[in-house]
């Protein structure tokens, strides 16, 4: 396996997501363990979650957080992996403001 520094870029997906809790856990095939992720981190706007699956890219560094060896610095949920419509699992929020002025 080759060298991994703290603070690399991965891209990944999202193993599981704590809405209630705020955190979750990453995967990448990068890193040979599960990433902790909370969701401080996420950098995205309005209320912060990640949903199972989701595509994501991320900065890990080596750290005990709970039983995970990495920790999450920085989350971007990759564009177009939003949460889906017929999601069930926990509280989704989707709102549209259209605008038409008269001219």
């Amino acid at each position: 396996m080759p060298d991994i520094t703290s603070g690399d870029v991965y891209t990944g997906r999202v193993l599981e997501w704590h809405s209630e809790e705020g955190w979750g856990v990453l995967a990448s095939d990068a890193l040979p363990d599960e990433v902790w992720a909370h969701f401080s981190v996420i950098e995205a706007e309005g209320f912060r979650e990640l949903t199972a699956g989701q595509t994501v890219v991320f900065s890990a560094e080596r750290a005990e957080q709970d039983q995970y060896r990495w920790r999450a610095l920085c989350v971007w949920p990759e564009a177009g992996s939003q949460r889906r419509s017929d999601a069930e699992d926990g509280p989704g929020y989707s709102s549209g403001l259209d605008i038409t002025f008269d001219s």
